[in-house]
């Protein structure tokens, strides 16, 4: 009987662990996928500078630290008798974060219906089948942000020697802003830049659920992608906010392998980002020809920015970054902003029959213009080679503080819920 297994002490693990487990559920399918873009995954990281290395992030959002810099530079004054020594280091930390967002749908682009397809004939009955191809327009945003801390300790600071300082001598204060200004700051400005490859994925159903809830196409998949816009932020004298693609209306390549060596088909269109020119063997055959998912790669030139000497700050750390230095209005840091559009094409299908009889039959050469579609079937160019995951996910901070908030929820509901059925079930009757 329940009670018998309500007296179990080790039922609170075991409501614990449905909890944890529901957690994870509504993590992975449930509201906390509002933080980024599921349909669109940053997985690795190729970074060329200031050093190389290869990071996964296996999300549509994350960030890597780009470099953990200290240079510890020498300054020293002296005279007859005397002498100073100073030994300080300077320490920066570069971080890039990564994110996708903004999802949009920016509109209808076009509609193909091909006459009905004759797809068999028998001396009994007509099989025909109604093929409908409709594709949209969506639109979502990369952004590639910088950020950096620095930071100055002094190691040594000593005189030797054995006569007084002279009135001359300089101050702490001032051998420091020396050898910031003309050391530290100068070394770290020769590393300042980070340059990276991001190795990318997008998943179309994920994408257009909506939409395909709505059409309920027995098939969908990518015509296309083109970049749409392309913003720089806080790019001022000393920063550098570059990316690639940068150019309005680059066509962006979608690859079936994560090597990206084997490139998606893509149809022609009527002018510059326009409509694509679907032929009825496209609309017939567009599960052998649109991917589902696909790789695809956005590059970091140049993100970053330098530090400037300002003896205005408090010792020992005689410096500003350069976007804030040389800002015009209110400083921002260096961040890089892509549209992107691609496009996505629906199909729906409707298989009919009528009696072959005269009243039914077209004529012979109509027939044979609709039987010239299934003569011969295309080669399967829509499957990926290296299909993205679709269990790829992590927590990153800002995600855990809900399911921490969820998971405290339910302890208190389970321990509740114990002590009630305790309570009520667990004293014997008298």
């Amino acid at each position: 009987m329940l009670k018998d297994y309500l007296k179990k002490r080790n039922i609170q693990l075991i409501l614990m662990v449905i909890v944890l487990v529901s957690v994870l559920i509504f993590y992975k399918v449930g509201p906390f996928l509002a933080y980024g873009l599921p349909a669109v995954t940053f997985h690795t990281v190729t970074q060329t500078e200031p050093v190389s290395k290869s990071v996964s992030i296996l999300n549509s959002q994350g960030s890597w630290v780009a470099y953990n810099y200290a240079y510890q530079g020498k300054g020293h004054v002296g005279g007859l008798g005397w002498d100073l020594n100073l030994l300080a280091t300077l320490h920066v930390q570069l971080k890039v974060k990564v994110e996708v967002t903004d999802l949009a749908l920016s509109g209808f682009l076009t509609e193909l219906k091909p006459p009905p397809f004759l797809i068999e004939n028998t001396s009994t009955t007509l099989y025909y089948k109604n093929v409908t191809v409709q594709t949209y327009a969506y639109g979502f945003k990369v952004t590639l942000a910088w950020s950096g801390t620095a930071f100055i300790t002094v190691d040594k600071w000593e005189k030797t020697g054995w006569l007084p300082l002279p009135p001359t001598a300089p101050s702490k204060e001032d051998m420091m802003k020396t050898l910031a200004q003309t050391v530290l700051i100068p070394d770290f400005n020769k590393h300042s830049y980070i340059a990276a490859d991001l190795l990318m994925s997008i998943d179309a159903p994920t994408l257009a659920k909506d939409k395909a809830y709505e059409l309920r196409p027995d098939y969908l998949g990518m015509c296309g992608m083109w970049l749409a816009d392309y913003k720089t932020i806080g790019y001022t004298t000393g920063t550098a906010a570059e990316a690639l693609p940068s150019s309005r209306g680059t066509s962006v390549k979608l690859f079936r392998d994560r090597a990206l060596t084997s490139p998606c088909w893509s149809p022609d269109y009527d002018t510059d980002m326009g409509k694509p020119l679907l032929t009825p063997d496209i609309a017939y055959w567009l599960d052998h020809f649109a991917a589902k998912s696909a790789w695809w790669k956005t590059s970091i030139i140049h993100l970053g920015s330098q530090l400037v000497f300002d003896d205005t700050k408090a010792f020992p750390d005689y410096f500003s970054w350069a976007w804030e230095k040389y800002a015009k209005s209110e400083p921002q840091a260096p961040a890089i902003a892509q549209w992107f559009r691609v496009d996505i094409a629906f199909r729906t299908t409707k298989d009919w029959t009528v009696p072959n009889i005269p009243e039914y039959q077209l004529p012979e050469e109509v027939q044979e213009k609709m039987k010239i579609i299934i003569k011969s079937e295309p080669e399967n160019q829509g499957v990926p080679l290296n299909p993205p995951s679709e269990d790829i996910w992590t927590i990153s901070l800002s995600e855990l503080l809900p399911i921490l908030g969820l998971l405290f929820g339910g302890t208190i509901v389970t321990i509740v819920v114990y002590y009630y059925a305790k309570g009520k079930w667990g004293v014997p009757k008298t």
